[in-house]
């Protein structure tokens, strides 16, 4: 069989030598692993007793989403409140977008119909442990520090130096940090690459609707706290800014300096899940930097214009530069320059009226740029 894989667009393997099968399958099967625990949220113990026949195709003639159907323990009950140690079906289902199902359907090639897809007998194939059962967390954990090795070892071999997994200043991945580190994504980049927002924004929307039918416990706990820390950190780093002179322009300028004078009382706290709800349901602390569009939406419903007040959060792209809710920053004011000159020079190559539009834009951005710094005020001198 040929080896159609690649690597920066070089084969990865001449052949595959019999011998190293085993070991291989390993590395898949981690991989899928981490692609079903990162890009879920489930819990390590809820991701391994996942049984193939998990996720069904939807019906052809249905605009239907991917559903897994999998199994609970940490929190499996029985009537009488009492620890269910075999677990119990989950209340909804999850959604799985398209990785998670192509690692599920890997994973399904792997063990037999309706076994655990982590099935210890399929997954070791020396066979060191007896008995029936999926892989432990535990096994799973040290399964990922040895997927990074030869990760590695992968890349460096094919002189790949940007794919290296660096070493992590917290200690061992493990399985434990897939839910955080997703939750975490999910509350930061909403404004960042466009192609990211739309990611990690669908994911939210996939996990929440996860969740539909069970109470706030979990990921949505994790996701508030998440979303309230990165709120927390927009206005200490804009009350930072402020303090060694930064100025600020844009309608909204003086509603995110009340707000960063409020960064101080949650500088240094830890952020429980009853708190996070509390921050994110303070109006006063709707401050979101947006890089991409390089403005800063201190939202207030009533007069946003990205979604004419239907909803309690900004849409980060669809930002309308006439919206009572943005400031700009001399940080901002920076970057539009910046992007007016690098517009320039593509102008420069393009073809007459492709280039003439770029200036437009060009100037455009310029013009912004002096708006602020004609308008622009601070704490130093008194204007704000």
């Amino acid at each position: 069989m040929p080896v159609t894989g690649t690597l920066g667009g070089i084969p990865w393997r001449e052949a595959v030598d019999y011998t190293e099968a085993g070991f291989l399958m390993r590395q898949l099967g981690t991989a899928c692993f981490i692609v079903i625990a990162y890009l879920t949220g489930m819990r390590p113990g809820e991701a391994a007793g996942l049984r193939s026949g998990c996720c069904p195709d939807p019906e052809p003639d249905s605009a239907g989403r991917h559903l897994i159907t999998s199994t609970v323990y940490k929190t499996a009950r029985d009537e009488d409140g009492n620890h269910r140690s075999e677990g119990q079906a989950r209340d909804a289902p999850w959604v799985a977008i398209a990785p998670v199902v192509n690692a599920i359907r890997v994973l399904e090639r792997m063990v037999p119909p309706g076994q655990l897809l982590f099935d210890h007998h399929a997954h070791d194939l020396r066979g060191t442990r007896a008995g029936t059962g999926s892989l432990t967390v535990h096994t799973l954990g040290t399964r990922v520090e040895d997927f990074i090795t030869w990760a590695n070892h992968e890349a460096a071999a094919r002189g790949l130096v940007h794919e290296v997994i660096p070493p992590d200043p917290h200690g061992r991945i493990g399985t434990e940090r897939f839910r955080r580190s997703l939750a975490w994504h999910i509350a930061r980049r909403p404004g960042g690459l466009v192609a990211l927002a739309i990611q990690y924004g669908h994911l939210r929307t996939s996990v929440a609707a996860g969740y539909a039918a069970r109470s706030r416990d979990g990921i949505h706990d994790l996701l508030d706290v998440e979303t309230a820390r990165a709120a927390i950190d927009t206005v200490a780093d804009l009350n930072a800014a402020l303090e060694d002179g930064l100025g600020i322009s844009g309608p909204a300028a003086r509603r995110a300096i009340k707000a960063a004078a409020t960064a101080p009382q949650y500088t240094g706290t830890v952020i429980t899940a009853r708190q996070a709800r509390q921050i994110l349901a303070n109006p006063h602390l709707a401050v979101h930097d947006n890089p991409h569009t390089l403005l800063m939406c201190v939202y207030k419903r009533d007069t946003a214009l990205c979604h004419r007040g239907f909803k309690d959060t900004p849409s980060l792209d669809q930002c309308v530069p006439a919206c009572a809710n943005i400031a700009r920053t001399d940080q901002h004011a920076s970057g539009l320059r910046l992007r007016a000159t690098a517009l320039d020079q593509r102008a420069g190559q393009v073809p007459g009226p492709l280039g003439e539009r770029l200036c437009n834009n060009a100037a455009r951005l310029r013009d912004l740029a002096d708006a602020h710094h004609r308008t622009r005020i601070s704490l130093q001198d008194g204007t704000a």
